[in-house]
């Protein structure tokens, strides 16, 4: 099968932004949203491979409308396969990446997190939830990132995200947490949030490069 991404140039002293799509979604939707965080960074986005109901995911869900685990560390290892593949083509600095996900994007990079070791660093994570719980087994004291959450979320409970924080915070990951009085949706406030503590975070340069010093 034909991965479907796009790659955007940038500035190599930038860090890369990993940018994965909501349910529905493809690889060109958070281009913008990535220019708009990272003016300067090279965009990778790349399209989950699981389709469901005619909408585009990256893993499925079980007869019973639960999530489908085993589905979903299959396609995690293919995003991550796909991902250094492309680093490899593209000469990305897969260390630095920054994965700024949505939803159903969101929630596969933050399983990863406290599931994987060679995952991310720094994320931006857009209304994301818990897949599972009581199963993180990372140390990430070098890790931070910024989530949001909407107060009337149909999709993404309080409880829940109070769940996926918990765990993330036990690992010892750094939290930036953004609250607002929507939906599941995207507004203006949210992204110039984030836009601000990514810009601020110490993540956007060579950063891996002068710590190791």
């Amino acid at each position: 099968m034909a991965v479907n991404y796009e790659y955007i140039e940038g500035n190599p002293d930038a860090s890369p932004l990993l940018l994965l799509h909501g349910t529905g979604g493809s690889e060109k939707d958070l281009l913008p949203i990535g220019r708009f965080l990272a003016p300067e960074s090279p965009l990778l986005s790349i399209r989950g491979r699981v389709v469901e109901d005619g909408q585009n995911r990256y893993f499925k869900h079980t007869a019973d409308g639960g999530f489908d685990l085993d589905n979903l560390q299959q396609e995690t290892d293919w995003l991550f396969e796909t991902l250094n593949e492309l680093c490899q083509k593209f000469d990305i600095d897969y260390q630095r990446f920054v994965v700024v996900g949505y939803s159903n994007g969101a929630n596969v990079a933050a399983r990863a997190l406290l599931t994987r070791p060679d995952t991310f660093h720094t994320g931006v994570l857009f209304h994301p939830m818990a897949l599972a719980t009581g199963d993180a087994n990372q140390d990430l004291s070098d890790v931070r990132l910024w989530l949001s959450h909407g107060d009337t979320d149909p999709i993404v409970s309080e409880q829940n995200f109070e769940i996926l924080t918990d765990d993330l915070q036990q690992q010892h990951a750094d939290l930036t947490i953004f609250r607002h009085e929507q939906s599941h949706n995207l507004n203006e406030a949210e992204l110039s949030s984030a836009r601000t503590w990514l810009q601020s975070s110490g993540r956007l340069g060579r950063w891996r490069e002068e710590e190791h010093k």
